[in-house]
């Protein structure tokens, strides 16, 4: 097959169709295609594969939206940390000494 060269005209700017001077890499697009024309007369209409709400991704988003609101845009992910642990009391006191250590 053999590449089609397309040069920009009225005709684009009449479908809305926005053409790019840089290096256009992979199959040309032709303007009049039903494509472009169905693309064009809806523009920010998404493409693709609808979303659908009640799938298990879309209920874990959702919630952990929900979680982000309610702690002010943080959300907590993996194992909480125990406060009293061994590693959690030594790092406490690691990280006193060296608060006192700048201060005096």
């Amino acid at each position: 097959m053999k590449n089609k060269t397309f040069t920009p005209s009225t005709e684009l700017k009449s479908i809305n169709v926005q053409f790019s001077n840089k290096a256009q890499l992979g199959r040309p697009v032709d303007p009049t295609s039903k494509r472009q024309q169905r693309l064009a007369t809806a523009p920010g209409k998404k493409t693709g594969r609808p979303v659908n709400p009640n799938s298990a991704r879309q209920q874990r988003l959702i919630a952990q939206a929900e979680r982000a609101a309610v702690n002010g845009g943080a959300v907590k992910r993996g194992r909480p940390v125990n406060p009293n642990s061994a590693r959690q009391i030594a790092l406490r006191e690691a990280a006193a000494k060296l608060v006192a250590a700048e201060q005096g």
